[in-house]
């Protein structure tokens, strides 16, 4: 058999519990490796990304291809910086992502494609155009250290 390393698990499970599971259908045995289960169709948790007139941060949880979270953009002016914070719901299923951001003002519905770590989001512009917005794995103290 070729092990458990060639097989992807969605969701988390118990390694030990799973190991046994393998055991009795013949998949598995004592030197065969535990993988850890991999979340499959997910956002990583904590997104930066920037261009020369703003930064954003996403904050989610992703489960089973649902996503919640929040996020966080300071954009940049004369008038200096103005920063607004939403909530967000969405869905991501293989590369493909679909975010809803609720603000204060109004919800915006954001498209995008996953690849690997790094999410690239369709963002609409005030004057009709789009915008790819990338967006790549990061901390809340790097958008921090980037608004400031």
């Amino acid at each position: 058999m070729g092990g458990l390393h060639e097989h992807q698990i969605r969701g988390t499970c118990c390694h030990r519990h799973l190991r046994t599971l393998l055991r009795g259908c013949g998949i598995a045995d004592d030197t065969d490796p535990i993988v850890p289960a991999v979340a499959i169709d997910a956002l990583p948790p904590v997104l930066v990304g920037e261009d020369p007139g703003s930064v954003t941060l996403i904050e989610t949880t992703t489960r089973y291809g649902n996503i919640t979270g929040t996020t966080d953009t300071t954009e940049f002016s004369d008038a200096g910086p103005q920063r607004q914070s939403a909530s967000l719901t969405g869905i991501v299923t293989g590369g493909q992502v679909v975010l809803s951001a609720t603000f204060p003002t109004g919800t915006t519905i954001f498209t995008g494609t996953l690849f690997g770590t790094t999410l690239t989001l369709q963002v609409p512009q005030q004057n009709g155009q789009i915008e790819n917005y990338v967006l790549r794995p990061g901390t809340a103290a790097d958008y921090d250290q980037r608004s400031a």
